[in-house]
Parts: C-alpha cells; sequence; structure tokens
C-alpha cells in the first residue's frame, strides 16, 4: 500500500517533500541544541552580543558620536541607546540562513564558503541595523520602535532571501 501511494508521487513532489522533511528535521534538531544547551550556557550569546556593542559604538566614534557602552546597551551619549537581547544578536538568523544552505542541494565545498561569508554578511548588517536604531534614537526617538519592529527586520530578512536566491541561482548545482 505505501509502495503503491509512493510510486504516484511526481518526482517534484518527492523533491519537495524530502525538502521539508529535512527543513523541520533540522528546525528541530536547532531548537533542541539552542534551547537545551545555547540558551541555558548563555555563552554564545553572550559573545555576540558583547562584540555587537563594541563593533556598534566603534562605528558610531568613527562617525564622531560620544557613546556609551553596557554589558548588552550601547548608545550615543544623550539618548537611551539600544539594549541588545538574545533575540537580536543575530544567532537565529545564523541559523536559519545556515539551515537553508545545509538542506538545499550543492556542493559541500561551495557550503563551506557561502555559509560562512553569508553569516558574516549577516552580522555585520546587524551591526548596521544597531548603529542605525542609535541614530534613529538621537534624532528620532518617537520611531524607534516601528524602525526596530518593520524597518530594519524586513532589511535583513530581504538581504537573507537574496542570499538565497543566489545560492539557488549560483551555487546549488549539483
Amino acid at each position: 500500500m505505501l509502495k503503491s501511494f509512493l510510486s504516484k508521487i511526481s518526482q517534484q513532489d518527492k523533491i519537495i517533500s524530502l525538502f521539508i522533511l529535512k527543513g523541520f528535521g533540522l528546525y528541530l534538531f536547532w531548537f533542541l541544541l539552542y534551547d537545551n544547551w545555547l540558551l541555558k550556557d548563555g555563552l554564545v550569546d553572550h559573545f555576540l552580543i558583547e562584540h555587537l556593542v563594541h563593533a556598534t559604538a566603534s562605528i558610531l566614534d568613527l562617525f564622531g558620536y560620544t557613546t556609551f557602552q553596557y554589558a548588552d546597551a550601547v548608545g550615543i551619549d544623550g539618548t537611551h541607546g539600544v539594549l541588545i537581547g538574545a533575540p537580536c544578536n543575530g544567532l537565529e538568523l545564523f541559523a536559519l540562513f545556515t539551515g537553508f544552505i545545509i538542506i538545499f542541494p550543492g556542493k559541500v565545498l561551495n557550503k563551506l564558503i557561502y555559509i560562512p561569508v553569508g553569516v558574516l554578511m549577516i552580522h555585520l548588517l546587524n551591526i548596521s541595523r544597531l548603529v542605525g536604531l542609535a541614530v534613529v534614537v538621537l534624532y528620532y526617538p518617537n520611531s524607534l520602535e516601528f524602525n526596530h519592529k518593520y524597518t530594519f527586520t524586513i532589511a535583513i530578512y530581504a538581504v537573507i532571501f537574496l542570499l538565497w536566491i543566489l545560492w539557488v541561482k549560483k551555487f546549488s548545482k549539483k
């Protein structure tokens, strides 16, 4: 019965189903890894947040702003700054990007190059987002929530989507 059912499924449906199953499996793996180890340990989140704070302050300083830094916050003097929590440190975006590249077809060597480059781009974009939010807090504080929730979120997901499209079009050839 199962064999009969499987023989009726088109090759394209099998490929899509396998992709979805791999994606679900990878998501489950990430969920178990993050919630049961990384989140409880906190070292990766702490490292990323600390790096984001220092990098954001350095760029703002480069542009001539006087900044302040705390363990998980950075800003321009005279403002309340930007608080960086675990959901905003980019780790989940790295996992999302990486997971897609892993489950999509392509040469292993290409994946070993593309994943770190893509993660670095996402990280640099996240630093740019934080710089932008710190400037928004200074000049347009009432629009912080909107820009945080929509403008910068859409921009980051758009770049990740474009990186995926690039992978599919240029590098996923078997």
